[in-house]
């Protein structure tokens, strides 16, 4: 009995070491649940991350995208600026043709005052030659006077 008794205590120990044992076993299983649930994590944090990176990404291209707007708004303004500096030049073209109208109208004022001078000096030679007709005439008259 005493054996019995023994062995009983035995296979009870045994038993003992034998349910402390599986409940390790269930605690290293939980352990490696939450590892894998940790590594689970892990890899979202990973991807949370790139995320991230995707946006700054992002964030730059809209800065980008902002700047170009503003780049292209310049060039806008550089193009009106061409157009009104060919309206100027047009401008200038028409200044310089007005210039050349005004030196024309000035030439042919100065021609209208040699034209009235000549006629004026055609006026002096009609009264000049008018003035010899009539020297002409009084020798003529003092010759028939005095006969």
């Amino acid at each position: 009995l005493l054996a019995v008794s023994l062995m009983s205590t035995g296979f009870y120990r045994f038993s003992l070491i034998l349910t402390w044992l599986l409940n390790l076993l269930l605690m290293m299983t939980e352990v490696l649940k939450l590892s894998l649930m940790l590594t689970e994590l892990l890899e979202l944090s990973f991807i949370v991350t790139e995320l991230l990176k995707l946006s700054l990404i992002d964030t730059e291209l809209l800065k980008l995208s902002l700047i170009l707007t503003e780049l292209l708004k310049l060039s806008l303004i550089d193009t009106e600026l061409l157009k009104l500096s060919l309206i100027l030049t047009e401008l200038l073209k028409l200044s310089l043709m007005l210039t050349e109208l005004l030196k024309l109208s000035l030439i042919d004022t100065e021609l209208l005052k040699l034209s009235l001078i000549l006629t004026e000096l055609l006026k002096l030679s009609l009264m000049l030659h008018e003035f010899l007709r009539l020297s002409l005439i009084a020798p003529a008259m003092l010759q028939l006077s005095l006969l």
